[in-house]
This record gives structure tokens, sequence and C-alpha cells, in this order.
């Protein structure tokens, strides 16, 4: 991993862990606490419902209020003798236990008679509400204190097997979620009907069989995990029941009951839940529906299954919420540093739906995985970090860009920019290609012209040389004045990189033609260059201090390149190359040979070329000019320097403006004046830089 990608990774996960620690601190202050309620009740929705195992409900529905109300009157005037009666029939069946949902608070003569029923019945529990709450958690696992207890009289009392109080919780939003397990009033505790239904369906000789703690209720032969102060999670089976529309409870309308027309099977060793299904009354919003409100007498049926079938809901442990804040965070905030931001951004997206999918899977099993802030840090961390790497390191990039943009070409510098660590300080030796450009007579034509227009005119002149550089991914090594130096196969590598910088040096010649025309028609000093190419092993890297960098190339091979460039004002051509680029440009190129040269600083001969122009772009005429040259070369060299002066002479007649030829007219003439001695071997020897 580069230094620049482990920067990135760090800094992620230390902004992932600023997010964590914020969104834990948050969770132990217990903000969000009303939408973390609301982010679960998703759960209860998304069930398909399942059947009650125990419970069914004798409904007093809408049909049996009409049917019973010409005889009976309003609701509230039934007389007891019907709820007698009910009871009666449904003891026949055979239930295990009867709950009567409904509170018979006012003394009325035919009290005996029921009384008289819910003996006869048996295993019968009746309900109480608690009223005048005054103070919360008064002792380890009772919910609240209240002022009095509102019960059925007295004679109905003594004659049922058990008694609860039917009071519920209401959380901040008005919904439903759970329900106390005892309550108190005066020194009385009492347990909710729910508790008490399910000791009297086990056949508990007791509701209560040892004192509460803060987290537990031990009640009913079972351990009952509450949340504070002595609430229990209710986990609802499914959405509202209905006659038509059907759900986890069986409902039998209680006219139904009064006439025999029902199956004694469905009661059958059953608990029987007695009470209002009448729509408006005694409604309740719950977590399963966000449409259909639900009955008390339902919602008593959930609570006495949660209970019954052990199936408890319990919050994730603080721990383990405040473990997975840091964990997806710290996740979120990985995928961004190491991946691109759209796939971490798709792969962040796949885990919230991932956690999601555990949490519904873990509500089956009574976990209650938060839903608030595990997917807010996966979903802040991701920003965070997305943030950090477009605002900061975006900035960072571009600003490296623009520097890189005065050396580099485009692709040169994409290629750097993913791993900036290919730009370390110190060097490597590596076979390249480098050339060295300058302009002729520049000092001459600046003292000509006025400053400024000599300024604007070497801006126009290396701008568009640079870009010529860059077209073929050269690094510019540097500008200085007027004259240029670019280099190839670093820092990304180039197999051909002889190749592209020959193909600078053309591409440099015709860029100049069209300069030079344009400065002919603005009256502006035409300016000719000349370029030197080698190719051979240098030392490339960055090199100075940590404080102040340059990319540059050191080397022998380096100082040759340097020496050809001001050779090819002595052999009057634009481009003069070594033996080495030669051979490692190929046959992409017409070469001519130029000479035997020992440059300044090394005494060993080079043989050095120009580059003509690419191959197949050779008119005859150039072409056969470039043959009749190659003879008197061989002329030359063979000490018949009489016929190479003839022949170069020729040559300069057809061609006047032939550097190389008028030079080796020159030589030939000046050996033939002083012959060299025997062991002359032509090499020439450069005294100049």
């Amino acid at each position: 991993m580069s230094r620049s990608a482990r920067k990135r990774v760090l800094v992620s996960v230390g902004l992932a862990l600023a997010v964590g620690a914020l969104l834990a601190a948050a969770h132990q202050l217990a903000f969000f606490s009303t939408a973390q309620l609301q982010s679960t009740d998703f759960l209860f929705r998304t069930r398909g419902g399942e059947a009650a195992r125990a419970t069914v409900i004798v409904g007093v529905d809408q049909r049996s209020y009409r049917e019973l109300l010409p005889r009976y009157g309003t609701l509230v005037d039934w007389p007891r003798t019907l709820y007698a009666r009910a009871l009666d029939a449904l003891g026949q069946a055979g239930p295990r236990v009867v709950v009567v949902d409904i509170i018979f608070d006012d003394a009325k003569p035919e009290d005996q008679e029921l009384a008289a029923a819910i003996k006869r019945t048996g295993n019968v529990v009746m309900a109480a509400e608690a009223e005048g709450p005054s103070s919360l958690a008064p002792l380890p696992g009772v919910a609240q204190r209240f002022e009095a207890f509102v019960r059925s009289t007295a004679t109905l009392r003594e004659a049922a097997a058990a008694e609860g109080v039917v009071n519920v919780t209401a959380d901040r939003d008005g919904l439903i979620r759970s329900l106390p397990l005892l309550l108190r009033a005066g020194d009385e505790d009492v347990p909710s009907l729910a508790l008490a239904t399910v000791a009297r369906y086990i056949r508990r000789p007791r509701v209560i069989d040892a004192p509460p703690t803060d987290d537990r209720v031990y009640a009913a032969g079972r351990a009952i995990p509450i949340l504070p102060p002595g609430r229990l999670l209710i986990n609802f089976l499914g959405p509202p029941s209905g006659l038509e529309s059907g759900g986890a409870f069986t409902i039998i309308p209680f006219v139904d009951v009064l006439e025999g027309r029902f199956d004694p099977a469905l009661v059958r060793d059953k608990i029987v839940l007695l009470g209002l299904t009448i729509r408006g009354i005694n409604e309740h919003a719950t977590p399963s529906t966000s449409v259909t409100r639900m009955w008390g007498v339902e919602l008593l049926g959930h609570a006495v299954e949660t209970i019954l079938t052990q199936r408890y809901l319990v919050p994730a442990p603080a721990p383990m919420t405040i473990g997975g804040v840091f964990l997806l965070a710290v996740l979120a905030a990985l995928l961004v540093a190491v991946w691109r931001p759209l796939l971490a951004a798709v792969v962040t997206l796949a885990l919230l739906v991932a956690y999601l999918l555990t949490a519904m899977v873990a509500v089956d099993n009574g976990l209650l995985l938060n839903l608030v802030y595990p997917p807010a840090a996966l979903l802040v961390g991701l920003a965070a970090a997305l943030i950090y790497r477009v605002v900061f390191e975006q900035a960072e990039q571009r600003a490296i860009r623009d520097v890189l943009a005065r050396y580099l070409s485009p692709s040169v510098s994409r290629w750097v920019l993913k791993d900036p660590d290919r730009l370390r300080l110190g060097g490597q030796t590596r076979t390249m290609s480098v050339l060295f450009s300058d302009v002729r007579g520049f000092t001459t034509i600046s003292h000509a012209m006025d400053p400024q227009d000599v300024t604007a005119l070497l801006n126009e002149y290396m701008s568009a040389m640079t870009d010529v550089v860059f077209a073929h991914d050269g690094v510019l090594d540097k500008d200085i004045g007027d004259a240029i130096m670019a280099f190839w196969n670093a820092p990304m590598e180039q197999s051909d990189h002889a190749r592209r910088a020959c193909e600078t040096a053309l591409d440099m010649i015709e860029t100049l033609r069209t300069l030079q025309a344009d400065w002919q028609r603005r009256g502006v000093p035409a300016l000719e260059l000349g370029i030197g190419i080698n190719t051979g092993p240098m030392l490339v890297g960055n090199m100075g201090s940590r404080q102040r960098l340059a990319y540059t190339v050191l080397g022998d091979t380096v100082n040759v390149a340097s020496r050809l460039e001001g050779l090819s004002k002595d052999y009057g051509t634009r481009v003069v190359i070594g033996e080495a680029t030669r051979k490692a440009a190929g046959d992409d190129f017409v070469y001519r040979y130029l000479d035997m040269v020992a440059v300044k600083g090394r005494p060993e001969p080079l043989a050095v070329y120009e580059v003509v122009c690419r191959a197949g772009q050779l008119d005859p005429d150039r072409a056969a000019l470039l043959e009749r040259y190659r003879r008197g070369i061989e002329l030359y060299r063979t000490r018949r320097w009489a016929d190479a002066a003839g022949l170069f002479a020729e040559l300069l007649a057809s061609a006047p403006g032939d550097g190389p030829s008028a030079l080796y007219f020159r030589r030939s003439n000046a050996l033939l004046a002083s012959p060299p001695p025997a062991d002359w071997d032509g090499v020439f020897v450069a005294t100049t830089k």
C-alpha cells in the first residue's frame, strides 16, 4: 500500500472513530429514543403473522351488539346474567382459563348469579385497573405506584380464581409497545392480567415466585426480562385480528356463545379472553399496523402469548450496540478509503440492507437490534469518509495535478496520481531517452527586441514545444530560458521511449515551421532550434530535499545528450542522436550518419546520426541526395578526400542548405591541404559543450 493510500486509510479510520464516539455518546444519553422505538415497528409489520397457540377471544362485537340491542338495550345496560350465561356455555366446552376483560365495579342484583357462574366455570381471572398514577418505579420490578385499583365488586372477585390489572404503557408517540407486569397502590402489588392468566394456565399455585429485580420479574415459573421501569415488551404475533380479515386470534362473537353457535373444540383447554371488540371502543395504536387499531382484549392476548411461549423481546445490550456502531462506522470508512466512492457507497447500502435483514431474523429470536445508531454509523461514516476524500483529498490531488501539469503529460499525470509514491525521494537507474533543445541565436534576437515582446515570443514558443513533449507523454524536466529538457521511460515505463523522443523532435520541427510562418506574417524574427537525443542508463528520481524536490535525470547519458544538441549547430542540422537511440528507435525513421565524435568530457568516440524523417515519408530527390552523401562519407573515411570534396561540392550545388555536406566539403579540402598522420581514425573531437 502506498504512503498516500495509508494516509487515506488512517484519516478515514480516525473520522470513523470520531463518528462512532459521537453516536455512542448519543446512545448513552438516550438521544432519539422515540426514533429507536419507531424504527423497530417495521419489524412487526413485515411479519406474515402467526396464529396464537393457546388463546382465543370471545368478542362483544358489533353484530352481537346489534342482535342484543332490541332486547337488552345499550351495552352499559346489559344484565350481568348475559355474561353468566356466556360463562356457563364456555365452561361446558372445557377451557382451561377464562379471562373476563370487563370490570364490573358497581354492584347489581344479578351479581350473585354471575358469581355463581364464575365458580361453576372455574379458573376465571377478573380484570382490574390502576388509577391515579403517582410515581414511577417505587420498587425493583414494580412499574408504577397508583392511588387506587378500580375492581369488580367484592362478590365477583371472591368467586374468581385470580385478578390482574389491564393497564398498558403508551410511549411518547402514543403507540402501545409494552405493559407493566406489577403495579402498586398503597401497600398492595397487583400483577398484570396477562401474568395472572399465564400462571393459572400452567397451574401455578401463585403468580409471583420471587421478589423482582431491576431487570427481571420472577413469575408464572418464568424469569421474565423487563425494561425500566418494570415493562414487558409485547412480541406481537401480527396485525390486528378481525372476523373477516383473520389474524393471530380466533374471534368468536359473544352472541354465538350465548346461543351455542360455536365449535367447542375452539376453546377446549385454551385461554379464553372475553372482552370488547367493537370498533372505536377500547382501541389502541400498536407497532404491528399503521392503519388499524387493536382492541384492548387483543393486546392482552399478544401479551399472554409472549409470556406463555417465552418469546420475550430484549433490546440489544449497550456494549453490543456501541461495538456495532464503531465497527460499522470504521467498515464504511475503510470501504471509501480502499475502493472507489461509488462502489463503496453501493457496498455500504448493501451492508445496511444486510443489517436490516439481520434485525428481522434477530427479532424472531427475541433480540431487538438498535435500528438507529448502527445504521447511522454506516451512513455517517460513509459520508464523513466521502467528504474527506472528495473535499480534502481531491483538493490536494488538484493541487498536485496542477503542479504535475507543468512537467508531465495528462496521461502520465493520471498514472502518477494513482500512486504519488512513484515520485518518491531518491532515484533508480533505468535505461531512458533524454532530449535537449535550444533556440539558436536567441541572445542576438532578444537584444534587438523590446523585452515585453521577447517574453511574449518566448512564451509562445515554449508553450508550443511543451505541448509537443506532452503529446508524446514526455516528462518536462526543466525549461531554462529558451532551452528545454525532457525525458521518457520514467516515472511510467515506456518500452518505446527512443521512438517517442524522435517523434517529439520531428513534431517540434514541424511545429516550429508553423510558428515561423505566423511570425513572418507578423514581422517577428524567426527562431531556429537544435535538438540532441541520447539513450542509455541514467539515474532518475526526486533529487533534492524533502522541502524542495526536483524530479530529474542524471548521468553520463544525459550529459552526452546535451553535447549532441550543441553539435547540431556544427553539423548544420536540427536533430542529432546517438548510436543507442538509433538502435532503440529501430526502423521507424530514416537516419543519416553524421560522424564519429568524441564529445567533451567523454573520450570514447560516439557515432552520431541525424533523424531525417519518419519511415515512408522520404521523397525520391531527398533519398538520392542521402545515397550520394553516404558515398561521400565512404570516400572521406578512406582518405580519398579529393573525390569526397568533389562529390560534396556537387551535393551542395543541388542542395545549398545541406549542413552536413557543407561540413564535409570543408573538412575534405582541409585534409587535402594538410593531410593527417597515418593513424588518423576520422574521429572528430568536440571541444565545446
